[in-house]
Order: C-alpha cells, then structure tokens, then sequence
C-alpha cells in the first residue's frame, strides 16, 4: 500500500487541524468517481485529506480485518497530527469498522460490508455517529441493516455496490450527487 496526500489542509484555522483519510475499496480505487469527489470536497472544506492506494505488493490474506485496520493505521500515520480525524472507507476497507470503533474516529462507509459479522456486530453496539451509505441493489448492503440504531443510513433506490444505476448514467450522477450533500452534512456536523 502506498499513503499520498490528496489535499493539505487549509491555513485559514491553524489551531485546529483536520485529517480525513480515503481508503480504497479491493477494484475501486480512490480515483474513482465518488472518493475522489468526497476528497475534492474534504480538501474544500478544510482537510488534510491523505489517500491510500493498493500496491501489486498488498494481499490481505486470511486476515482481511487486519489488513484493513493496518492500512488505516499506516494512512493516519502518514498524515499531519490532527485535532480531529475522520475516515472514508469504501467496501473492501469498511472492514476497519471494528478498528476505528476502538480508536473512536468517526467514519464515513461507503458501500460497507454489513454481511460481514464483524462488522455488524460492532455497528450493533457502537455509540459513535458515524454515516453509512449503500445501494439498495447491492447484496452486501444488507437492506442497510435497517434494524441497526447506530449512525445514520442513507440508501441509493436503484444503485449497485459502485452507487451507480446500472444503465443509466443520469441516475447515477444524480443520486451520487445526493451521496455527495449526505456527505458533506456529515463532515459539516463534525465541527
């Protein structure tokens, strides 16, 4: 895995600084459509936003929990010290769930993995308020674990793991757009 700073965060407010870190999903990279428009608008708002892309190198093996926490872990580290962090996973790395659980970083999951058992479990029993958003088309939203009471779940009608309307490109460029305010009320809320 290799850690790259996507946006530096602004020196309009030094005594509080904020980091946001992007991580991948296994086939979507931080390059693709919804993260990079989430740390263009992060970088916006004030955000050292760091970045991890997967190297050739990277295989998570039996322990993919692990190997998500131990991503996020090394991303944080390459970033500035911050006052207040934030992390924005998508599908693949939603598996660090149980990390920031324990590290109390709110978390932005996109397309999380809610048929993981991990994952749910630990959703079920935490008290941070972090943003959960899926398509109601994807299979490993789960229905978006409507009977969960932590944090706050969007659902895309329509859209598959990738958020988008398959066919149909209009759709899908509204409804990221709606995934986009959703996003950006989240991080406004955190301040």
């Amino acid at each position: 895995m290799e850690s790259f700073t996507w946006a530096k965060a602004s020196t309009d407010h030094p005594e509080k600084t904020k980091v946001a870190v992007l991580l991948p999903g296994s086939g979507y990279p931080v390059e693709g459509p919804v993260l990079f428009w989430i740390g263009e608008m992060l970088g916006a708002l004030g955000w050292h936003v760091q970045a991890a892309r997967w190297t050739p190198d990277d295989s998570p093996s039996a322990a993919p929990h692990e190997f998500a926490a131990a991503a996020a872990t090394q991303v944080f580290a390459a970033a500035p010290d911050a006052d207040q962090r934030l992390i924005v996973a998508k599908s693949f790395s939603t598996l660090c769930i149980p990390w920031a659980e324990e590290a109390r970083i709110p978390g932005i999951w996109l397309t999380p993995l809610l048929t993981d058992e991990r994952v749910r479990s630990t959703i079920g029993a935490s008290s941070k308020d972090d943003l959960f958003i899926g398509g109601s088309q994807d299979k490993l939203w789960d229905d978006g674990r409507k009977s969960e009471s932590a944090g706050t779940f969007f659902e895309v009608p329509g859209a598959d793991h990738s958020l988008q309307i398959p066919g149909d490109w209009r759709a899908s460029q509204q409804a990221q757009a709606e995934v986009f305010t959703r996003v950006e009320e989240f991080a406004l809320g955190l301040a």
